[in-house]
């Protein structure tokens, strides 16, 4: 009798040494001999002698092995019944889960992902039920199906966690016999790492959310064997099964993040978190060879931190964007104001078009540096979008004072970005901060009052452009936005005391220093008197 091997086909005769546990994957009966073999029942055990008795099993199940779960047509037949589930429950939350938004990219991830998750699950199966005789049956549980739930919470969103959970459990149960509970455990596992998955700031995060997974579907498997009346004696081995899938789950999460970050240019938390260190060679650069853009970069980020917490955005992936929003101008960095050192001017010898279209490039070069350097699409997106379509007013207006109409029409569009606006929440607190960290700069008097004034302006003016008609901030939120740049403001812009005057212990008084016009400087008790010179010798 041949009998299919997982790896290798062996032929068995009377007399043969079995080389591995064979079971039955299904009932067998033949009325005959009124012989019937139940299904997981072992036909012949590793190291017996083939017998007469075990030909005409192994017989009976050769003749059924067209009816196996797993043939060729079924195989196909469940890849069919998985994409239509998924075209159904995708259309259902497209069209009726608010926040439910997929790229083509996240659609073809997702996908590819559920399928590569699904095969893996059968394979090791096969792989520990060749290897694994004891305790088979309860294999399920030790494959690590929990890190599936993980990987699309980091990767995309809540929302694509559940939905592709939701077609993750309906393949499982398909796989598994049509079984229920299984459908049930690959159901709640993943949806329970997805949710300790969630606002992952540092790797122990995934480290936890494996452990508290398999914390609670421990009872859950418990609970499962009592309603379904399986024998409790191998519930504790299940439970043991179980913890291994947690933390095998979480370090699996962990090797394949970084490689899914690669593949698919995604930009997940923990990445953003590397990308936060200061000492990223992009963000010394700057401070470097332009401080000012740096200086101003960190400031932007802290406002932009700020107005994500009040407003429920997406708080580090808004500072990290700020950080390195301006990283093109890297490439021309004395061209911009903050950098300018003395009173030399770089834009003197051009003309405003020219200027103009120094100031408009930094964008374009900023998308090129953040590809080079793999900053990830949604840094990249947002560097692209935190001007919009703006003008750059100060050149237009010096070109519209020289303009000569019977030479050259200035053109509006000319000094405009080229966008596109803001499209996500983030990218519109980004432009928000970075007006109103640069005027900012300019205030006289920065009171409060004047504060919560300037920032109503810039807010006001930016919005009635029409910068923000393609991303999601609400009046509402604006109003928000604009009470934590106040807040951050006011902290910066803040008066120092006055100390008063402080006698030393020698009866002198140490007053505020005066500076002469030579750049001395002069105690008030010395004020009107040359300052006394120290010379040190040798």
């Amino acid at each position: 009798v041949t009998i299919k091997d997982p790896f290798r086909i062996i032929e068995y005769r009377q007399g043969d040494i079995a080389e591995r546990n064979i079971k039955s994957p299904v009932d067998l009966y033949l009325p005959d001999k009124d012989l019937t073999v139940k299904k997981g029942e072992i036909i012949v055990r590793e190291g017996d002698r083939i017998t007469e008795d075990h030909l005409e099993k192994l017989s009976l199940l050769k003749g059924r092995e067209n009816e196996r779960i797993f043939s060729v047509r079924s195989a196909l037949l469940l890849w069919l019944l998985f994409f239509l589930a998924l075209a159904i429950i995708y259309e259902y939350a497209d069209k009726n889960i608010k926040k439910f938004t997929l790229a083509r990219k996240d659609l073809t991830f997702a996908a590819t992902f559920t399928v590569f998750a699904a095969v893996l699950v059968k394979s090791s199966i096969l792989l520990f039920d060749h290897f694994i005789q004891n305790h088979a049956d309860d294999l399920l549980y030790i494959v690590p199906i929990f890190s599936f739930g993980m990987i699309l919470r980091i990767v995309l969103f809540s929302e694509a966690a559940i939905v592709f959970s939701v077609v993750f459990s309906i393949v499982m149960g398909f796989m598994f016999e049509n079984s229920l509970p299984v459908m049930l455990y690959s159901f709640l596992g993943s949806i329970l790492a997805s949710y300790f998955s969630g606002k992952c700031e540092n790797r122990n995060t995934v480290l936890k959310a494996g452990f508290y997974t398999a914390l609670i579907m421990s009872p859950m498997v418990l609970l499962m064997d009592v309603f379904l009346g399986n024998p409790l004696a191998d519930t504790p081995i299940k439970i043991a099964f179980v913890v291994f899938n947690g933390i095998g789950s979480s370090f699996i999460a962990l090797g394949l993040l970084p490689v899914i970050e690669h593949v698919f240019a995604y930009t997940t938390d923990i990445k953003l978190l590397e990308l936060a260190n200061l000492e990223h060679p992009l963000l010394e650069e700057m401070m470097v060879n332009a401080p000012g853009t740096y200086h101003h970069s960190i400031v932007v980020g802290n406002l932009a931190k700020a107005a994500a917490e009040s407003i429920g955005a997406h708080p580090l992936l808004t500072r990290v964007s700020a950080y390195y929003h301006d990283i093109g101008k890297l490439r021309m960095p004395h061209y911009f104001i903050e950098n300018r050192t003395g009173t030399d001017d770089a834009h003197k010898t051009l003309t405003p078009n020219m200027s103009a279209l120094v100031i408009l490039s930094h964008i374009k070069e900023g998308i090129e540096m953040a590809r080079q350097y793999r900053l990830g699409g949604k840094i990249t997106d947002m560097i692209g979008q935190h001007h919009g379509t703006s003008l750059v007013s100060y050149f237009y207006n010096r070109a519209k004072e020289m303009e000569d109409p019977r030479l050259h029409i200035i053109e509006e569009k000319d000094f405009r970005y080229g966008g596109p606006k803001p499209q996500t929440k983030e990218a519109g607190i980004i432009m928000l901060a970075d007006s109103v960290e640069a005027a900012s700069r300019l205030l006289d008097e920065p009171t409060p009052k004047r504060i919560e004034t300037h920032v109503r302006e810039i807010v006001e003016k930016i919005f009635l452009d029409g910068q923000l008609d393609e991303c999601e901030l609400t009046l509402k939120d604006l109003h928000a936005i604009e009470k934590s740049f106040v807040a951050i403001l006011i902290g910066i812009f803040h008066h120092r005391i006055e100390y008063p005057e402080r006698t030393l212990h020698d009866g002198t008084d140490k007053r505020v220093a005066k500076v002469t016009e030579s750049g001395q400087k002069v105690s008030q008790k010395d004020n009107g008197r040359p300052p006394h010179i120290f010379k040190a010798t040798g």
